[in-house]
């Protein structure tokens, strides 16, 4: 979803809540969450708000020679 300012990776509904979900996704053996910084988080925070969305969580994706793993950290 495009909103004044940016972009929200995805806008999901939660027991009748709106969800904004940040994704990023990393190839090396660093955790995807990390990818997602302090500054980066406010900015996705504010784009939030203005799509009058209550939460924000964050998913990473990791590819990893074994297959893919997922971390989702709930705000």
């Amino acid at each position: 979803m495009t909103v004044t300012g940016g972009e929200i990776d995805l806008i999901m509904s939660d027991h009748g809540r709106r969800v904004a979900v940040e994704v990023r996704s990393v190839s090396t053996g660093a955790d995807p969450i990390d990818a997602v910084d302090r500054a980066k988080r406010a900015h996705v925070a504010r784009i939030a708000a203005r799509a009058g969305v209550s939460r924000v969580d964050l998913v990473g994706v990791g590819f990893r020679p074994w297959g893919v793993e997922v971390h989702w950290v709930p705000g």
